[in-house]
């Protein structure tokens, strides 16, 4: 009895193992249902484990976050420092012309980068004692003036055309009532904002100066503390990157400064001479505006000097400096330009200004100066790092071709053989043209071997110039005389004395 009780007690135990097994099975998960810490930090060799390129990658963002929200914050405090120091940059390339002469010559860079902003301080001393008080006191009267003028011009426009123009006075009514809530009723305000605002442009003053003579003076001490953290084909495209900016900027700043101060002291000549008042503030709009804005410069910078003629002397006193103007703008195209930038690029009229425009509006007038340099810059680093491909045969790439010619085409046609034609690219000014040296040059071929780029340039920004056939083979060593002489031995033919005789009247015979 009892071994029977212990056989059922045996199986009821085994029995509810069974079930407490069964129920903890249930209970329990899956292997595939665990958490495996070890996928979080997998060995190497892992494929769970990421690229190694990923965690450099998140710090490389999270510094760039960290970086970016501290610029952001502090924009506000170190703006103005930021602008003086790009100011200085672009002033020690400007000078940079005047500077490396001296050093060919054996002076050193720090001597030189002294001289030059000197040399630059007493030219605008000199410059402002001798016409800064008459400068002033004709702004101040050309200023004045406007009411008479602007009266002169709604007479002229009613007598001859049925349009009213609004009176002076309520054009400016609001013009004068700011002036005097800003001004007149807050004068303590105003002395103290011009007392401040006068020291600090005394300090942001001496930090261009000596930032520009630090920049000038180290110019390869900077670019070989630069270079020595990169690697060599990085310091070949840091260095190009350089030059070609370097070479733009001082370039560009260098020849428009000359051909600007050209058109002022001329337009200034003719206005004298035609006894046109406030003759040194336009003739200064003249040349400035006339260099440094693309396409409509030119006649922005001639419209003030004529309307001023026009209204103070007459009409035919406007008409007269209007022909000047024409006169000499293409005098400097055709002789001045030419000799002052020996080579040029030239941007597309419409992307010149638009680039004028948005740097001027993001810059303010620095960045109007400097649109032209920076944009050609951009152009030729772009140019000679991507890749070109040959075009495709399409309508869409060319004009269709006319089926008539009317008689004023056919003339126009004729004109620019004759004429333009056979004027040299170099002769061809426009502001639009930015100068580019051939030291930059030579970098942009070595760029081209590093990176060679598909498809034909067809906007060469070289003059054009002969040359002979085979003159960059093996054979192109020969000299220009004899030429048709040696080929004509190597192939085994017998030259032609007759022909060879009338050909030396012509020299562009010997040239295939």
């Amino acid at each position: 009895m009892s071994e029977r009780v212990r056989h059922t007690n045996d199986t009821a135990d085994d029995t509810a193992t069974a079930t407490n097994t069964t129920n903890t099975a249930k209970t329990t998960p899956d292997d595939g249902q665990r958490w495996d810490l070890g996928t979080l930090f997998p060995a190497k060799g892992d494929p769970r484990r990421p690229p190694e390129w990923m965690g450099r990658a998140l710090l490389y963002i999270a510094i760039a976050i960290v970086v970016f929200s501290f610029c952001w914050r502090s924009w506000g405090q170190i703006a103005y420092l930021v602008m003086d120091i790009v100011i200085s940059l672009f002033l020690a390339l400007a000078v940079e012309p005047v500077v490396m002469p001296l050093v060919k010559h054996g002076w050193k860079r720090a001597f030189a980068s002294l001289f030059a902003l000197v040399l630059l301080a007493v030219i605008l001393c000199t410059l402002l004692g001798l016409f800064g008080n008459m400068f002033v006191q004709q702004v101040i009267a050309m200023i004045n003036g406007l009411p008479d003028l602007y009266k002169q011009i709604c007479d002229f426009v009613s007598q001859y055309t049925n349009f009213e123009l609004p009176e002076i006075n309520s054009l400016g009514s609001e013009i004068l009532k700011n002036i005097q809530t800003s001004w007149v009723t807050d004068f303590a305000g105003t002395a103290l904002s011009t007392v401040s605002g006068l020291f600090s442009f005394l300090l942001n003053l001496m930090t261009i100066v000596m930032t520009t003579y630090y920049i000038s003076a180290a110019g390869p001490k900077l670019r070989r503390a630069a270079c020595q953290w990169m690697a060599p084909a990085a310091q070949r495209r840091f260095l190009f990157v350089w030059t070609v900016s370097q070479g733009q900027i001082s370039s560009f700043l260098f020849s428009r400064a000359l051909l600007a101060l050209l058109n002022a002291v001329f337009t200034a000549i003719c206005l004298e001479v035609l006894h046109v008042p406030y003759w040194l503030p336009l003739a200064l709009f003249c040349g400035v505006t006339s260099q440094f804005i693309p396409m409509l410069g030119t006649y922005i910078g001639g419209a003030l000097p004529v309307l001023f003629a026009w209204g103070n002397r007459g009409i035919w006193y406007g008409i007269a400096v209007l022909a000047f103007i024409c006169v000499y703008q293409q005098i400097e195209n055709l002789i001045f330009a030419p000799k002052i930038s020996q080579r040029t690029m030239n941007i597309n009229d419409a992307v010149a200004f638009l680039a004028v425009l948005a740097f001027g509006s993001l810059f303010g007038a620095l960045g109007a100066f400097l649109a032209l340099p920076v944009t050609a810059s951009i152009q030729t680093i772009f140019r000679t790092y991507t890749k070109r491909y040959d075009l495709v045969d399409s309508p869409l790439m060319n004009d269709p071709v006319p089926e008539r010619k009317s008689k004023v085409v056919e003339g126009a046609e004729a004109i620019s053989e004759r004429v333009l034609h056979h004027i040299p690219r170099a002769v061809q000014g426009s502001t639009a043209n930015v100068p580019i040296s051939d030291e930059v040059r030579q970098l942009q071929e070595q760029a081209y071997n590093i990176s060679p780029s598909g498809g034909s340039d067809d906007a060469d920004d070289s003059q054009t110039l002969a040359i002979p056939k085979n003159a960059l083979s093996a054979r192109g060593n020969n000299p220009l005389k004899g030429t048709q002489d040696a080929d004509e031995t190597q192939s085994g033919e017998t030259p032609d004395p007759e022909t060879h005789d009338a050909s030396d009247d012509n020299p562009r015979s010997r040239w295939r």
